[in-house]
């Protein structure tokens, strides 16, 4: 089935690639990542734009508790170039326990040329990242999975509208499974195409969700090590969206 039909009319208007299906972006995009309803890490982006090109960071943290060993801990570093709203190069590391991963990506004229751990490939065509910021995503049959450097197949299906808390304020976002190669992933979307949240399964089938912190929330660097993840940080030190 193609979910694209199913669309809401306010996402239409963002299914086009390139620059005319890009928001206005923030400076900074934060977001408490939850296991199961617990706070377990923090997902952090950056943009930066100068002239055509957009620099996008990425950075998530996350530590988890497991009983009798040591704390399971993750870390994702992502850097993506567009140029004229076509990725032009991106570079991801991964710390996943105790194995250590890079991708790396760069355009060669209409394809992708990647290299990772199992090789080197070329992706055809002008794909968007897993890391959802880009609602463009609602409107294609395939990404780039940065976790994999492969592309995954999509079947996109729009399942509702919800009221999501964003601070002191109420926003009316669009939920959507991404289906395809990312089965049970689910990704949330307001109406101005600001990417709201994300939701998939962890190992063991335990659910993580990314919530969103609204620009007046500040959380303590000092008290969970997720915390000091340095994309997230005021320059005082104090982490906030």
């Amino acid at each position: 089935m193609n979910g694209l039909k199913f669309l809401p009319l306010c996402s239409l208007a963002l299914l086009s690639p390139g620059t005319a299906a890009m928001p206005e972006l923030p400076e900074k995009m934060i977001f408490e990542v939850r296991l199961e309803g617990r706070p377990v890490g923090s997902h952090c982006l950056r943009f930066t734009e100068s002239g055509e090109r957009l620099r996008v960071e990425v950075s998530m943290d996350l530590q988890v508790p497991l009983p009798l060993w040591f704390d399971y801990r993750y870390r994702y570093r992502a850097t993506e170039w567009w140029r004229s709203g076509r990725l032009d190069s991106l570079y991801v590391t991964i710390e996943d326990g105790s194995r250590q991963e890079q991708i790396r990506a760069r355009r060669d004229r209409d394809a992708l040329e990647v290299e990772a751990q199992g090789g080197h490939w070329r992706l055809q065509g002008d794909l968007v990242t897993s890391n959802h910021w880009n609602p463009s995503v609602l409107g294609r049959s395939r990404l780039l999975n940065t976790l994999t450097g492969r592309a995954s197949d999509l079947d996109i299906e729009h399942e509702g509208s919800e009221a999501l808390q964003f601070g002191a304020r109420t926003l009316e976002v669009e939920r959507y499974r991404l289906g395809g190669d990312l089965e049970d992933t689910r990704v949330w979307y307001d109406s101005e195409g600001h990417w709201r949240g994300l939701e998939f399964s962890a190992r063991g089938g335990s659910r993580i969700r990314l919530h969103p912190l609204s620009p007046e929330a500040v959380i303590d660097a000092s008290a969970e090590p997720w915390n000091r993840n340095p994309l997230c940080q005021d320059p005082d030190g104090r982490q906030s969206g």
